[in-house]
């Protein structure tokens, strides 16, 4: 599984192409790995957060976000590489 929170002010001028970005990687992702899927996006607290099934769509997700907008990324592995939590800013 894995999370990918997006954090800063950007995220609230940019909603909806961010969101688009995400589900288009999501899509690509998913002609290679059937079963990667977004289970949730949830504004929180903390940012917008995307909950996903696996450790390889977070980490696609935060190489598009950053690609396509630059900021902030980082990736920090739990239990073994069975989990990741990716953090885009900006």
């Amino acid at each position: 599984k894995g999370l990918v929170t997006i954090k800063g002010t950007f995220k609230d001028s940019q909603h909806q192409q961010l969101i688009g970005i995400v589900k288009n990687t999501e899509e690509k992702e998913k002609r290679e790995h059937p079963l990667s899927r977004i289970m949730a996006i949830e504004s929180q607290p903390e940012g917008l957060v995307i909950t996903t099934t696996d450790t390889h769509l977070p980490r696609r997700i935060g190489e598009e976000l950053k690609h396509a907008y630059h900021g902030e990324l980082e990736f920090h592995y739990d239990q073994g590489e069975q989990f990741v939590r990716v953090t885009w800013t900006r």
